[in-house]
């Protein structure tokens, strides 16, 4: 192309595009696990600890899960978009 403001928005799309789709991948394999663990600690727990501890550590797990979905889909979106551009 010859036009770099198109080629620049183009770029940062198909990176959006990317980021998205690894980001939520990366998102639903954490929310599986986190819910097998939590479900793993009711079943072993369930009798001597305080229902508001598991409700913290599912709180705790999920801003875990997101802000390391946002790391790893950047980090994989960037790897992919220099792979696919010259």
């Amino acid at each position: 192309m010859k036009y770099p403001p198109l080629e620049n928005k183009l770029r940062d799309y198909r990176f959006e595009q990317l980021q998205t789709r690894y980001m939520l991948r990366y998102w639903l394999y954490g929310v599986i696990a986190l819910i097998s663990v939590m479900a793993l600690l009711v079943a072993l727990l369930r009798d001597r600890a305080l229902p508001a501890a598991f409700l913290v550590l599912a709180a705790a797990g999920f801003a875990l899960i997101s802000a390391a979905a946002g790391y790893l889909g950047r980090k994989h979106a960037l790897r992919a978009l220099r792979r696919e551009l010259p």
